[in-house]
């Protein structure tokens, strides 16, 4: 071994394990799911927020459950045509909403750790 490489560790991704998904580790988002709330998909954080807004606003005018659906629907339309506050969206396949690639439930793994390669939290998939 020459002396230019000799110290030089390199952890592979850990490819194998139950908490490794797109290069991040999910470790901690299933140990505590929600805690970190700067992990969530912006896009869905943003349309809950004008969900609750709008419902806040709906209550006060005493609107029948399907006024207040239609007018959602309405407005939903127009919020999902709008410019997406997240520059890191990407088509995904077409299974979730938004359409990302890096959406996981209300997640963006791009927001998640770096896996670090093989570490002592590694733990084989289980085959599904």
């Amino acid at each position: 071994m020459s002396d230019a490489t000799r110290g030089a560790l390199v952890r592979f991704p850990a490819v194998g394990c139950r908490f490794f998904h797109s290069g991040r580790c999910l470790f901690e988002e299933l140990l505590n799911p929600g805690l970190h709330t700067e992990w969530r998909c912006l896009v869905l954080a943003r349309w809950e927020s004008v969900y609750d807004e709008f419902i806040d606003r709906a209550e006060n005018f005493g609107l029948s459950e399907s006024e207040l659906g239609a007018l959602w629907h309405k407005r939903f339309e127009r919020l999902a045509d709008e410019d997406v506050p997240c520059e890191d969206l990407r088509a995904g396949d077409g299974e979730s909403m938004p359409e990302c690639r890096y959406l996981q439930e209300d997640i963006c793994l791009l927001r998640l750790p770096v896996c670090a390669g093989q570490c002592e939290r590694f733990r084989l998939r289980e085959n599904t």
